[in-house]
């Protein structure tokens, strides 16, 4: 754990320079850069599942993970930092998208036979999103703190973000494995140990990397990674998922998870048309994942 903080904080100075790079905004970094790297958890199982013809592990992982990501991320980061006014018309449309794509998969709860159609669709909703996203840049002299990319190897910079990146996996693997010895040496169930644990787990590289993002002043880059991880997840990786598996997947477990996500989902929308998340809007968000946590 002591790592994965170590790891998250190299990772934000590397995006920090890569913002003052390439003139992206905050939340468009966070989306681009961050969100789609810190999927790797979910884009991993989601391989392995279908290989080993189990799409519902990966579906599951997926929709608790973004539930995750909302509920106890931006909960979190609501409660110690400053979210109150952090609101852009960038943040707002990412969030718009979002919720539209969590309404997406109800289309398969009522309609079975359109799996592969709805696969396609979130495919194309994720391409639609990396485009408006990437367009939202703002000039250097507007973001502060912006670090100036004069005479800095691009190369060294990419690297060390990818290599930060790459650190923070690998700690939030580790630290999950070595949560589930834990627990199986207390005797905990191993289901309880997928629900409780590992599910926790795929969102430790957001927890991480969102909480140095905020601790260093810049919440805009947080949120835009929690908000485009879950869009990542539920339009990419669920999209492939669909489309190569689309008759395999247990239905019970939309049924269960998808009302969460769009709670939780509502939640986030409505924060941030007021302009920000307060710390009781944190709280609020955090008993929600704890509900969810209880009732699956």
């Amino acid at each position: 754990m002591i790592f994965l903080a170590i790891a998250g904080h190299f990772t934000i100075t590397s995006v920090e320079e890569l913002i003052g790079l390439t003139g992206l905004s905050e939340a468009s970094a966070g989306f681009a850069i961050l969100s789609v790297m810190t999927s790797t958890p979910e884009m991993t199982v989601a391989v392995f599942s279908v290989l080993q013809g189990a799409p519902g592990v990966t579906v599951g992982d997926i929709l608790g993970s973004n539930v995750a990501n909302i509920g106890l991320v931006v909960g979190i980061l609501a409660i110690i930092g400053p979210l109150e006014a952090c609101c852009t018309d960038l943040l707002l449309e990412m969030v718009d998208i979002l919720f539209l794509s969590s309404l997406i998969p109800l289309l398969i709860v009522i309609f079975r036979p359109l799996c592969p159609l709805v696969g396609v669709v979130l495919l194309g909703v994720f391409a639609f999103s990396v485009y408006r996203m990437i367009k939202g840049r703002s000039p250097a002299s507007v973001d502060k703190g912006r670090i100036a990319a004069d005479g800095k190897d691009k190369k060294i910079i990419l690297a060390k973000m990818v290599g930060g990146i790459a650190a923070v996996v690998l700690a939030a693997r580790f630290a999950v494995s070595s949560s589930v010895g834990v627990a199986a040496i207390l005797g905990v169930p191993p289901i309880l140990i997928g629900a409780k644990i590992v599910a926790v787990g795929t969102s430790l590289p957001e927890l991480a990397l969102d909480v140095s993002a905020v601790r260093r002043g810049r919440p805009r880059l947080a949120l835009g990674d929690a908000i485009g991880s879950n869009l990542t997840n539920l339009t990419l990786i669920l999209g492939v998922v669909l489309l190569t598996s689309p008759f395999a997947v247990d239905l019970t477990i939309f049924a269960e998870t998808l009302p969460f996500l769009l709670i939780t989902t509502l939640l986030l929308w409505r924060f941030l048309t007021k302009g920000g998340i307060s710390k009781l809007g944190g709280i609020l968000l955090v008993m929600t994942y704890v509900l969810f946590q209880a009732v699956l």
